[in-house]
C-alpha cells in the first residue's frame, strides 16, 4: 500500500533495508471514501481520492519509537496496538458545510457515522487545511501561542498579541483542548472562547468546536487517526 510505504519512509531512522520488523507496518490500513454526496457508511477498500502529506514530525516520532528496544510487548504487538487505536475512528471535515463527521471504522471494512458536529471554519481569506492527513498530537488545557501571521494581522489592526496565553482564561482561543494535525504548520482542531463563532467562517485556519463536544471527541480518538478535509 502507498500509505504504508510512506510511513516507513517518513519515520526517522527507519530504512527499507532494516530488518523484517519494518514489514509489520505494512498492516496499517485507512478508510477511503468518494468525495461526493452525503456522508454514509462505505467500504474501507474504495479507491483513495487524496494523497498523504508530510505530518510535521508527530506521527513520525511515534512510529520511530515502535522500532526501539524495550517497551511493553514485541514490535508486532506494539504495532497492532497502535493500529487498533488509530483505526478505531476517522474524521471528515466538510468546509462548505461547516461540519465535522466522526466515523467508527467497522471490522468488515465499512464505517458508520457516529457523530456530526457544527464547527467554525477558516475565514474566506484564510488558508484552510486540505486533503488527507492524520492526528499527530492531542492535549487538554493547552497554552495558546499566536503564529507570526496572527501577530502580523493583529498589528495591522493596531493590536498586539501576547507571546503566549495560559490555559483556562477568556483570552485563550484554544479552549480546553487541541488536536494537532499533519496538514501543515498551525492547523488544529480546538475549542473556543467565543461560542457565537461556531458554524461561521471566521478562524485563522483552524477548525473550532464547541468545548464540551470537542473534549469528548479528543478523548475518543488517538494519534494516527485519519483526518480528511473536503470542500
Amino acid at each position: 500500500m502507498v500509505f504504508a510505504v510512506w510511513l516507513v519512509m517518513a519515520a526517522p531512522g527507519m530504512g527499507l533495508a532494516q530488518n523484517t520488523e519494518t514489514a509489520s507496518l505494512q498492516g496499517l490500513s485507512l478508510v477511503r471514501e468518494p468525495t461526493g454526496g452525503a456522508p454514509q457508511a462505505v467500504s474501507r477498500h474504495t479507491a483513495a481520492s487524496y494523497a498523504p502529506v508530510a505530518d510535521g514530525g508527530g506521527l513520525d516520532a511515534y512510529l520511530a519509537t515502535l522500532t526501539r528496544s524495550g517497551g511493553q510487548g514485541s514490535l508486532d504487538e506494539r504495532v497492532a496496538d497502535f493500529n487498533a487505536s488509530k483505526n478505531r475512528y476517522s474524521i471528515e471535515v466538510r468546509l462548505s458545510q461547516r461540519r465535522l463527521y466522526l466515523y467508527e471504522n467497522l471490522p468488515d471494512g465499512s464505517r458508520h457515522l457516529a457523530r456530526a458536529y457544527t464547527v467554525a471554519v477558516p475565514g474566506r481569506d484564510m488558508e484552510a487545511p486540505q486533503g488527507w492527513g492524520v492526528v499527530t498530537g492531542i492535549s487538554f488545557e493547552p497554552w495558546w501561542r499566536p503564529t507570526p501571521a496572527m501577530k502580523e494581522r493583529a498589528r495591522k489592526q493596531g493590536k498586539t498579541l501576547p507571546e503566549v496565553v495560559k490555559p483556562g482564561v477568556r483570552e485563550n482561543p484554544m479552549g480546553p483542548f487541541k488536536i494537532i494535525l499533519s496538514h501543515g504548520y498551525g492547523f488544529r482542531i480546538h475549542g473556543n472562547n467565543n461560542p457565537g463563532s461556531i458554524g461561521r467562517p471566521v478562524t485563522s485556519g483552524c477548525i473550532r468546536m464547541r468545548n464540551d463536544e470537542g473534549k469528548d471527541l479528543a478523548k475518543l480518538i488517538d494519534v494516527g487517526t485519519e483526518v480528511v478535509f473536503l470542500q
